[in-house]
C-alpha cells in the first residue's frame, strides 16, 4: 500500500509533463521538423562526400501518419552534366521518429523522485543518447540503400539486417518507445535510488 501511494506522485508528474510535451502545440510540429532537417544535414551532409543527402520539408498524408520531411541519398559519381541521376527517397515523420522519443525520455526524467542535479545531469546525458540514437536510425537507411547507389556493397545477411533494423527504427518505430526507457534507466537510476524507489 505504501509503495503504491509512492508511485502516484512520480506517474501523476509523468503524464503532465508527457501530456505537454506531445500536445499538438500550433506551429510546433514545423518548428521541431525544422531542426531535425537541420540536425541531419549536419549529420550526413558533406561537401567533399561521394554521398549526396538531402533533407527537405514535404508535406504527405501516409496512413496515420503525416510526413513532413523527405530525405533523399543519390551518388555524386553517378550525376549526370545536368545534374540527374538515381536517387533514393524517404519520406519521414519527424514527430514520431524523433520528437515523440525524446519527449518520453525528458518526461520519464524529469517525472522520477531524485534530486534535482542528478536529474539536470540525467536530462543532459538523456538528451545527448536519444539524438544518436535519432540519428542512427537515419544512419541505418543511408546503410541499407547505399549498395543500390554503389556507395558501399554488403554481404547478403548484412543485407538483411540492415532491411530489419530499417523496418523496426523507421517503419515500426517500436524502438521509439522501448529505446528512452532503456536511457531512462541507464542516465537516472542509480543503486542508492533503488532503495527510496522501491523500498
Amino acid at each position: 500500500m505504501w509503495q503504491t501511494k509512492q508511485m502516484i506522485g512520480p506517474v501523476v508528474r509523468f503524464t503532465i509533463i508527457f501530456g505537454l510535451l506531445v500536445f499538438p502545440w500550433p506551429g510546433w510540429n514545423e518548428i521541431y521538423g525544422g531542426y531535425f532537417r537541420a540536425l541531419g544535414q549536419a549529420a550526413f551532409s558533406r561537401q567533399d562526400d561521394q554521398r549526396i543527402v538531402r533533407l527537405a520539408p514535404h508535406h504527405e498524408q501516409h496512413g496515420f501518419s503525416s510526413l513532413d520531411t523527405q530525405m533523399t541519398m543519390g551518388n555524386r559519381a553517378l550525376v549526370d552534366n545536368e545534374g540527374n541521376g538515381q536517387a533514393k527517397i524517404i519520406g519521414l515523420d519527424t514527430r514520431s521518429i524523433g520528437w515523440m522519443p525524446t519527449a518520453l525520455t525528458m518526461a520519464l526524467i524529469l517525472a522520477t523522485p531524485v534530486p534535482w542535479r542528478q536529474r539536470a545531469w540525467a536530462l543532459l546525458w538523456g538528451l545527448l543518447l536519444i539524438h544518436a540514437f535519432i540519428l542512427f536510425s537515419l544512419q541505418v537507411w543511408i546503410w541499407d540503400e547505399s549498395p543500390a547507389l554503389s556507395l558501399m556493397s554488403l554481404s547478403p545477411f548484412s543485407q538483411t539486417i540492415m532491411d530489419e533494423l530499417e523496418y523496426t527504427l523507421l517503419t515500426q518505430m517500436g524502438a521509439s518507445f522501448s529505446v528512452p526507457i532503456l536511457i531512462w534507466i541507464l542516465v537516472t537510476i542509480r543503486r542508492e535510488n533503488l532503495f527510496s524507489l522501491f523500498p
